[in-house]
């Protein structure tokens, strides 16, 4: 893969991930009207699965809503770490084939 193609695809995740956020900020601010920083708190603790208090009870809606954002949540973030994992491997890969390359030359 080209560095251009790379980067559109580095850009492609952080905007899936940014996209998961904000989806989930605006849904919890809509949903159960919350302040902007208690939608963003919520959508963290949601996303990050650690549960760890809500805001105020949720509602059924609100209930819904997030089991729906923690399905998406897992599955963006299970292509984004797959693909972050890609790069790395990909990236090391390269460079080792790069030395052994230059060692075969450097001993002929």
């Amino acid at each position: 893969m080209t560095n251009t193609g790379n980067l559109r695809t580095v850009f492609l995740l952080l905007g899936l991930v940014l996209g998961i956020i904000v989806i989930g900020i605006a849904g919890f601010m809509i949903i159960e009207n919350y302040r902007l920083l208690d939608a963003f708190y919520m959508t963290i603790i949601t996303i990050g699965t650690v549960g760890f208090k809500e805001v105020n009870p949720l509602s059924d809606s609100g209930k819904i809503f997030t089991a729906i954002l923690i399905i998406l949540s897992f599955g963006s973030f299970g292509y984004v770490i797959t693909n972050f994992t890609k790069f790395m491997f990909e990236g090391i890969l390269k460079i080792i084939l790069i030395l052994k390359s230059e060692k075969e030359n450097f001993a002929t």
